[in-house]
């Protein structure tokens, strides 16, 4: 048996040394390699891998067939630099089977990188899974109305399967050929976006998107303010405009957004692709709106979306003496459109005047359309008030809009006690209809009322109401999964790993890392905006006297320096509605396969 074991180790051993010999690898032709120098072994090895990427660029040259040449200062085109800046694309995370050569030592350092010339393929092959699995999110998005999100991943796909060898080859189960396919799906989706002209209030133009007749749920979009080229957001229908001060014109200029080059930076791979690629330009994502003298020359939009939004309460919702606060809400409206915010504040409570001061100073707040207003019965007395809307703008650098629904609780004395940032009506709708059709009114509402508060308390930077509804020994963790919780591991003693996921970071924090993180970011940002869709809630079972809620839920998130969409997954113990606590909070992107995201399994058992 060890004579037999030997044989075997000294038929291998030619081979093992040969892919050690140094000469073997530069002239057997199985090999690209790259030599560097340098003081320390890390600057040496990143100009070896420079000059690896280098030689695959000279020798796949010819094979790029699909690059769209750019032509250079000088009038020349340079094929080579193009497939250079493209195979680099792949240096940045995909060149993982890379072999390292450390040949002497600091501080004067020599690295040989050298990588089978079989694994580019592989790499090819691992690009073109990643385009087709962002497709079926962008058909998934398109399904829930997310026009936004399918814009965003079809591009993102077609982008990644130009950057391959050949293009023209990649199909679908369909035959059919992606890098022409694609394109024709992106304008099927912007022919179907219509943008119309609701009226003009000083600089500020009101705007209503529609794809396919109906209200958009969500939608990004650059447009010209007379000077420069500013950012917008469209929800539930309602986008926003802010010209520069007194520009005067009949016609404004909007584009929808499709390359979401920003919501990149988490993706190393993605950021680099679109920054390498020629974009695409797709003439119907311009748009020219005309609108004059403040009035609207369109056709109102449907009022319900494909969701089937209804948001008038059941006659068991319903407020008693709804008129009451009713009077009260539009004289707050009032206030705040003629500016006159002292007037307004006389009808909040001591807290809810401090969140009015925070709602006005988060950008430039005015109120849009005419709001109709719905009073819902809460706990404890309260009455909350729906279906006020209102636009911010934020001007430090680029200009960016958003719309956002406002919601005002009120206590038992008629006083607002609270005010925050509606869900939309994606996320309502599936809070007020869709779940558990067995559920009471109260559940419902809380619910929302919870999610709103969250939401609210980021876009606000509220630090300290985070403090107070994550609990101490609170979970968190973010971009990466977790493997299903045994009946012998806590939160606390919890593994993090999963399979087919590997290229996802994984970072957990405990409450202190993740409000020091927050509150830094919080600090850097001018605005924080964040969009919630489609949701999943499951009532767990009664564990130990608690009320334990799970809750899944599609976030887009947006600030002054940073943009990401993904999936949120929050565990909250309710069993106290005036102080719920989150016991697991995670958030993954949205490359993850949708039966990898996390679900209450993973963290709770009876």
């Amino acid at each position: 048996m060890k004579k037999e074991l030997l044989l075997t180790l000294l038929m291998f051993l030619p081979l093992a040394m040969q892919g050690q010999n140094w000469d073997y690898i530069q002239t057997s032709g199985e090999y690209y390699y790259g030599v560097g120098h340098g003081a320390t072994e890390a600057e040496a090895s990143e100009r070896a891998m420079a000059d690896l990427v280098s030689m695959i660029a000279t020798n796949v040259s010819s094979e790029f067939i699909g690059l769209n040449d750019e032509t250079t200062t000088n009038g020349n085109i340079d094929h080579k630099e193009r497939v250079l800046n493209c195979v680099k694309t792949y240096s940045q995370s995909s060149l993982t089977n890379v072999e390292k050569w450390v040949v002497s030592k600091e501080p004067d350092v020599t690295v040989r990188r050298y990588m089978k010339r079989s694994e580019l393929a592989r790499i090819y092959n691992g690009r073109i899974a990643k385009a087709k699995d962002m497709m079926q999110i962008a058909e998934e998005s398109l399904k829930r109305g997310k026009i936004d999100m399918a814009l965003q991943y079809y591009y993102w796909a077609y982008s990644l399967i130009r950057s391959v060898q050949r293009p023209n080859e990649v199909k679908d189960a369909q035959g059919r050929i992606l890098v022409n396919w694609i394109p024709l799906k992106i304008n099927d989706i912007l022919s179907g976006i219509s943008v119309a002209f609701e009226g003009r209030d000083g600089d500020f133009v009101d705007l209503l998107f529609n794809y396919e007749g109906r209200p958009v749920s969500s939608l990004e979009y650059t447009y010209s303010d007379g000077r420069a080229l500013c950012q917008g957001t469209a929800k539930d229908g309602r986008g926003l405009i802010e010209m520069a001060p007194g520009y005067e014109t009949d016609t404004y200029h909007v584009k929808i957004e499709y390359e979401y080059k920003g919501q990149a930076r988490g993706d190393a791979e993605m950021q680099s692709v679109l920054g390498v690629i020629t974009s695409k330009v797709f003439p119907k994502a311009a748009m020219n709106i005309k609108g004059k003298g403040g009035v609207a020359h369109v056709q109102k939009p449907k009022t319900q979306d494909k969701t089937g939004v209804n948001l008038s309460p059941k006659s068991s919702q319903t407020a008693d003496n709804a008129r009451e606060y009713a009077d009260i809400a539009f004289k707050v409206i009032e206030a705040i459109k003629a500016k006159n915010l002292s007037e307004a504040s006389r009808y909040f409570t001591f807290d809810g005047k401090e969140m009015f001061r925070e709602l006005i100073g988060y950008g430039t707040g005015r109120v849009v359309g005419n709001p109709n207003l719905k009073f819902f019965k809460s706990a404890n007395g309260r009455v909350v008030a729906r279906g006020l809307q209102m636009s911010f703008s934020f001007n430090r650098g680029t200009k960016k809009t958003f719309v956002e629904d406002v919601v005002l609780t009120f206590n038992q004395e008629k006083q607002i006690e609270s005010i925050a940032f509606g869900l939309g009506q994606v996320a309502e709708n599936d809070i007020l209809c869709k779940n558990a059709p067995g559920w009471k009114d109260e559940t419902r509402e809380m619910l929302m009322e919870f999610l709103e508060n969250y939401k609210t308390a980021y876009c606000l930077k509220r630090l300290d109401y985070i403090r107070e509804v994550f609990a101490d020994d609170a979970v968190i963790i973010i971009g990466n999964v977790a493997k299903r919780k045994t009946a012998q591991t806590g939160y606390q003693e919890r593994k993090v790993s999963l399979e087919g996921q590997e290229k996802i970071q994984y970072n957990r924090y405990t409450k202190d890392e993740y409000l020091k993180n927050l509150d830094r970011c919080f600090r850097r940002n001018e605005f924080i905006n964040i969009r919630f869709s489609n949701n999943d809630i499951q009532w767990l079972e009664k564990y130990q006297n608690e009320e334990i809620f799970a809750i899944q839920i599609g976030q887009e998130y947006n600030s002054s320096s940073y943009g990401d969409k993904g999936f949120l997954f929050l565990l909250v113990n309710m069993t106290d509605h005036d102080q719920p606590q989150i016991k697991v909070r995670t958030w993954q992107p949205n490359e993850v396969d949708m039966k990898k995201v996390y679900n209450a399994g993973d963290f709770y058992s009876n």
